[in-house]
Order: structure tokens, then C-alpha cells, then sequence
């Protein structure tokens, strides 16, 4: 997708804020890594993280390949592509008690990444030092990264199969039930609060934004979206289910 000025706004405007320790380690027990952890080997774990807060647009500084471990506390990251022609496409989101990082390459990379925070984000990371010793000695932790990494695998193999094998009306279509999802389905309604844009979907979708504005309308004309406020409504899950089923 051409850069544009919308896409431009969303790089990084500033710094990482390097936060304070939060008032309570127990905020790392929520996180699938560390869950199997002892309270004081918690407790002392949590002062050699570094905290980050990140607002939206704001980059995590190598966080592909420093060998460091990114653990999102709160909030969303994006993993962004950005071609030398000025193309873009964004790989995948982390979501809470996600993490990134520990790749180091023996060479420069041929595909630049970025993971940049799609909304106010806070960041827990251990120098690769530290990761190395707790892999060592806590199987649980090593284990708990082997899952999470084979979750990530199938997800973006589930990504690939959508990119190769629907158009662009489908990728869109498949994308809203995954926010759906996420968001929570009631009596065959979901509410994404704050509305995904145009800007933000096409470059999730490999697309433009006026081709995810004309689908986004054709679906409100059909009664299976409705903006509420600075929301969106899915009106009908099930509909939209249908068709992207008649799609693959």
C-alpha cells in the first residue's frame, strides 16, 4: 500500500517514556511466562524489568532483534513491514501477555520490522542476560515460550492461507470477525470500541484505504454494520460469518 499522509501519522513522534515500576509486582503474575512463578522469586524478578509506556504510533526499539524479552502488559502492538518503496503492511498484532524479541541475526535482515503500539501500551522487558539464566532454571517459563511461539505459527500460517486464498472483501470481512471475537459476541452483536480505521485495516490487509472504505460500506447498506459513536457495531456476526464462508 502507498504511504500516505494518514499512514505517516502513525510513526514514531517520540521516545519511549521509560515508566516506573508499577505500585505491585502482581501485575507480571496475569502474564502466561511468568504465571508458574514462586511470589518471591516474582517479587524479585520484577526489579530487573525495564517498563516502557508507549502511545499509539510510538515504536519498542529493537524490539525484533536486540535478544532482549518484550512482555505487553497492557495495550497492542502492531508488527509492521515497511518496503523500501514506501510500501506497508502490518504482519500481525500482540495482544496482553504477549512478548517479542530474543532474535539476534548473525546478518543484516532482509525484511525491517517494527513493532509500534496501536494504542497506549505498556512494556516489560529483561535484558537477554537475564532470560538466559531464567530459561535455565525455570523449565516452566521455556516451555510457556515454546506454546506461545506455536500459537504465533499457526497464526500467521492462518494469515498467509487468508492472503493467498481471499481477495480483499474476504481478508476485510475475516478481520472484523477476529475483532468480534476478541471484542466478545452478544445475542449476535459485537461492539469494537474504538472503531479500527481505514488506515489501519488496509494496511493489516495489504490493500488501500478506499478500497476498505467502499467494503465497509457495502456492508453498512446491508444492515451488518452501524457506527455507534466512535465505535462500530457488528449487527449481524453470523451474516458476516456466512459470507466468508461462501468466499473460501
Amino acid at each position: 500500500m502507498p504511504a500516505s499522509s494518514a499512514s505517516t501519522a502513525l510513526q514514531p513522534v517520540s521516545p519511549p517514556t521509560l515508566a516506573p515500576l508499577p505500585a505491585s509486582w502482581q501485575v507480571l503474575q496475569h502474564l502466561p511466562l511468568l504465571a508458574h512463578m514462586e511470589v518471591p522469586k516474582l517479587q524479585a524478578l520484577a526489579g530487573q524489568f525495564q517498563w516502557r509506556l508507549l502511545e499509539p504510533g510510538q515504536a519498542l526499539p529493537d524490539a525484533l532483534c536486540s535478544g532482549a524479552l518484550h512482555l505487553l502488559v497492557t495495550g497492542r502492538l502492531w508488527v509492521r513491514y515497511f518496503g523500501s518503496q514506501g510500501r506497508e503492511l502490518v504482519v500481525g498484532d500482540l495482544l496482553p501477555g504477549q512478548w517479542c524479541g530474543l532474535h539476534v541475526p548473525s546478518s543484516q535482515p532482509s525484511v525491517h520490522l517494527v513493532a509500534e503500539a496501536a494504542e497506549s501500551s505498556l512494556i516489560a522487558s529483561l535484558d537477554a542476560e537475564v532470560v538466559q539464566e531464567l530459561v535455565e532454571r525455570e523449565p516452566a517459563m521455556l516451555r510457556a515460550m515454546l506454546e506461545g511461539a506455536n500459537r504465533l505459527i499457526w497464526a500467521l500460517v492462518a494469515r498467509v492461507v487468508d492472503m493467498g486464498t481471499l481477495n480483499v472483501r474476504g481478508r476485510l470481512h475475516a478481520r472484523l470477525l477476529t475483532l468480534a471475537e476478541r471484542a466478545g459476541v452478544q445475542s449476535n452483536q459485537a461492539l469494537l470500541q474504538p472503531a479500527p480505521t481505514q488506515v489501519s485495516l488496509a494496511a493489516l490487509l495489504g490493500s488501500s484505504r478506499e478500497e476498505v472504505a467502499r467494503e465497509m460500506s457495502r456492508l453498512t447498506r446491508l444492515g451488518l454494520l452501524r457506527r455507534e459513536g466512535r465505535g462500530l457495531c457488528l449487527t449481524n456476526v453470523d451474516g458476516l460469518r456466512v459470507l466468508l464462508e461462501d468466499m473460501r
